[in-house]
């Protein structure tokens, strides 16, 4: 008889997993949950310099980062008078002040130069006492995450993370500039990353690249490690295949010799793939809620940071820039396949009303749901700071 390892892992979804991709109200809650948990905003890289400032969102709500007195602040993106959006473009530098009636903040989001203040409000701007909504920031590496504050969410973003945090540390460093591009997706985000975390669909979905010549991946020469919320993906197989990966980036040994994917809760996949010889590259992609049926796409891809593995080809990193050209193309074609295959599966929303059949090599889609119900849940880590840790 063949052993219980080697036997299918069929399971289901979690009852009600998709009531937010085609319930307006359902997804309102949804957001209102999510945004007090740690969600990516963008890239250190963007707020270098003194008063730069780039523009995001945690779920719904518009935000931006900016670079003040040599610290990061985040702030929502209105303003405190009439609501305003502050910030009109994606990035840009200079002070913080609303183009609707010039109220201008400090540092801390506190207006403190509002105009003729004394005879449109009786006071002077000190007395009218009146700031911005703040973001609690935390960062990983070159990565930015922000959430809303809340009494409950007192998790740091490295214990959020788990064994995710060196991982994405050390794969997010590069010495050149990502190549980036953004669109939407007519899908809810969720269905967005349950194709992230599809290893099923290649074949059908990218028959020119991963799935070319019809060949489905081996169940038993990967790895999948739920770490938490999250998870990550390394096609090696073996149960210490993530404690070694962190071991040896944290000794300097680590190279590039294999794909490693790794997955975090709520719409953040960070890549690092093979390209051609030797090279890899990573891709990073975020997805934004717009709202039930429809995401924004954001997508950033540079040379992978790790040592490189064996190559034929001389000239190190001389010919980074040309493979990023190579990565780029390449990344842009799977992701736009990805983004339709979501956009298919959000047309049948309505209909999900049964559990899907889940196999193997989709197992992740069924962890994904658990962390997403955990979130949901009254009793999660955002009412009392805890968490029900389930590390495999």
């Amino acid at each position: 008889m063949p052993d219980a390892a080697s036997q299918p892992v069929v399971g289901g979804l979690p009852s009600g997993w998709a009531q937010s991709t085609y319930d307006p109200e359902a997804f309102a809650a949804e957001q209102r949950r999510f945004a007090h948990v740690w969600t990516f905003l963008g890239l250190a890289a963007d707020v270098a310099r003194e008063g730069d400032w780039f523009r995001a969102a945690i779920g719904v709500r518009s935000v931006f980062v900016q670079r003040i007195n040599g610290q990061l602040r985040g702030f929502e993106n209105r303003c405190a008078h009439r609501f305003f959006p502050l910030r009109v473009t994606d990035k840009g530098n200079g002070p913080i002040v609303c183009g609707f009636h010039h109220w201008r903040y400090d540092g801390d989001g506190r207006a403190q130069g509002i105009p003729a203040c004394k005879d449109v409000f009786g006071v002077v701007s000190r007395e009218l006492d009146i700031g911005l909504t703040p973001v609690e920031l935390g960062v990983c590496g070159s990565l930015i995450f922000g959430r809303f504050p809340s009494p409950g969410a007192t998790e740091s973003l490295e214990d959020f993370f788990g064994s995710c945090f060196p991982v994405l540390a050390a794969l997010s460093r590069t010495a050149l500039s990502p190549h980036h591009f953004s669109g939407p997706v007519e899908a809810h985000w969720k269905l967005c990353m349950h194709v992230a975390v599809d290893d099923y669909h290649l074949a059908a979905v990218h028959p020119t690249t991963f799935g070319k010549g019809g060949v489905y991946l081996d169940r038993d020469r990967l790895t999948y490690t739920r770490v938490g919320a999250h998870s990550i993906y390394q096609n090696i197989p073996g149960p210490d295949a993530l404690a070694n990966l962190i071991a040896a980036m944290a000794n300097g040994s680590a190279i590039d010799n294999h794909y490693i994917v790794v997955h975090l809760m709520p719409g953040f996949v960070l890549s690092n793939a093979f390209i051609w010889d030797g090279y890899f590259a990573c891709a990073l992609t975020h997805f934004a809620p717009i709202n039930h049926h429809r995401s924004l796409q954001r997508v950033w891809i540079y040379p992978s940071p790790l040592p490189r593995g064996t190559s034929r080809i001389p000239g190190g990193r001389l010919l980074d820039p040309f493979i990023l050209r190579a990565a780029f193309h390449y990344g842009r074609h799977i992701l736009g396949e990805d983004a339709r295959a979501a956009e298919r599966l959000q047309t049948n929303a309505s209909t999900f009303i049964k559990s899907p059949l889940i196999g193997r090599l989709e197992e992740r889609v069924q962890w994904y749901e658990e962390a997403y119900r955990e979130i949901m849940a009254p009793e999660s880590r955002m009412q009392d700071g805890t968490s029900r840790r389930d590390n495999q």
